[in-house]
């Protein structure tokens, strides 16, 4: 009886073990690739994204927006439309079709770029001057479509609900 407990307790201190080492490296990993990216070192951070995508179990919407952001900086247009396609499924939605439109400028599609901007704005997005600012979005603002998307994206930062005070009876 005592000899299964200590098989027991050693099978248990083994796998905490190799969990924290997980832990450990997802968090170097971590470090390294946001330092590449904020270096702008896109070859080196979309390696390191890459990686840290396949070491951890969900990763968060910030490893497959900035992985898309680093793929579409490198022109590897398809590998970052499917970044950014998951950022959208972990949460990023807005933000995961804001990155793809950039990526269907830079491919010359406007029609996708304007839908995927449609669609960020329509699941919230509401920042209207990254709208404006962004350089990669330039080609596209002199287009109606533009300014419809930009409207949108005001009325998003409106708060959804207004409380007033009730008349007094």
């Amino acid at each position: 009886m005592i000899g299964i407990r200590v098989l027991a307790c050693l099978f248990l201190a083994v796998a905490l073990s190799t969990s924290a080492q997980q832990d450990s490296k997802v968090d170097v990993l971590s470090k390294e690739a946001n330092g590449a990216y904020e270096a702008k070192d896109w070859e080196r951070a979309a390696k390191l994204y890459e990686e840290l995508s396949k070491e951890m179990t969900t990763p968060p919407p910030r490893v497959w927006l900035r992985l898309g952001a680093a793929m579409r900086s490198l022109g590897r247009y398809e590998e970052a439309l499917a970044a950014f396609e998951k950022a959208g499924q972990s949460g990023a939605g807005p933000f995961g079709e804001y990155g793809k439109a950039a990526v269907y400028v830079a491919l010359n599609q406007p029609e996708k770029a304007f839908a995927s901007l449609d669609k960020a704005v329509q699941q919230g997005y509401a920042d209207p001057d990254a709208l404006t600012s962004d350089p990669d979005l330039s080609v596209l603002r002199n287009d109606p479509r533009f300014a419809r998307i930009m409207e949108q994206a005001k009325k998003n930062q409106a708060p959804l609900c207004v409380h007033s005070r009730e008349p007094p009876v």
